[in-house]
């Protein structure tokens, strides 16, 4: 949908998200909690995992692919696991870590361009865009373990998305001005409608409960490293719906991506060791 910007995009998915949630624990007869400490820390939750990732990955994907974006976006596990390993003294950044870090670096250097990177045009700022959404995440995940983990994952989700939503609607005038009334009319309604119901129900209000869970039992570096999954099906619905297919150093920043993100998680890693003592004895 051209006609709704980057700003009123995220205001739509965080106001669906924080309607559906809320309504969802109004039927369960849940209360969200009353204390400054729970609404303060969701709403700096709110600013870091929504509001400012979501508006820059709106915005950059003006200038990039969805496929590029996810690869970009894979990017948040390295910062998660250096965020975390400096702010989190369970999760200290170990030597498998360091080596999947740095692929994963390289990987999206390669995948933005190393030339690209000399420049200034349009595609370079919305790749630093989606990459800066990253950063942000990744400190959304630390910030979510320190202050919010001991309440309830739903309601964690509840309180940072009204928090953010209400939020995303003097940026969105701030920002891009009054909405298109185009939004209005009839023609436009059922897009409108699977649009809400994609991003704000099922990419969000859904997904944040899920996500907080995961927070309490997994920590947040393991968490971010979800993130190695999403270039896979992004890369390959942007070639199947849209025909928008990576080229060379895309792809091959998406391998370095995916090894990392793999060397990261610890799977691959005794692997690598014993085929190196393998190969030293």
């Amino acid at each position: 949908m051209a006609f709704l910007s980057p700003a009123w995009l995220v205001c739509l998915r965080l106001s669906v998200a924080a309607i559906v949630l809320f309504g969802y624990l109004v039927l369960r007869g849940i209360f969200l909690p009353r204390t400054l400490q729970f609404w303060g820390a969701s709403l700096v939750m709110g600013v870091i995992n929504n509001l400012a990732p979501f508006f820059l990955i709106a915005w950059g994907q003006l200038f990039v692919t969805g496929g590029m974006a996810s690869i970009i976006n894979a990017n948040t596990a390295f910062f998660g696991v250096v965020v975390s390993a400096i702010f989190l003294r369970p999760e200290p950044l170990k030597l498998h870590r360091v080596i999947g870090v740095i692929l994963g670096v390289l990987g999206v250097a390669a995948a933005i361009g190393f030339d690209a990177l000399e420049g200034a045009s349009p595609s370079i700022i919305g790749s630093l865009a989606i990459l800066l959404a990253t950063l942000s995440y990744a400190l959304a995940g630390v910030w979510g373990k320190l202050k919010l983990a001991s309440w309830p994952a739903i309601e964690v989700a509840c309180g940072m998305l009204i928090c953010s939503a209400i939020l995303s609607i003097p940026a969105g005038f701030i920002v891009s001005g009054a909405p298109s009334l185009t939004l209005f009319q009839p023609a436009y309604l059922p897009q409108l409608l699977m649009l809400a119901i994609g991003i704000g129900v099922l990419g969000t209000a859904l997904a944040y409960p899920l996500y907080f869970q995961i927070l309490t039992y997994a920590g947040a570096s393991n968490l971010l490293l979800v993130t190695i999954i999403v270039p896979v099906f992004a890369v390959a619905l942007d070639a199947a719906i849209l025909g928008q297919w990576v080229g060379i150093n895309q792809l091959a920043g998406f391998v370095l991506v995916v090894v990392g993100l793999a060397i990261m998680d610890g799977r691959l890693w005794p692997v690598i060791m014993n085929w190196t003592k393998g190969q030293n004895s």
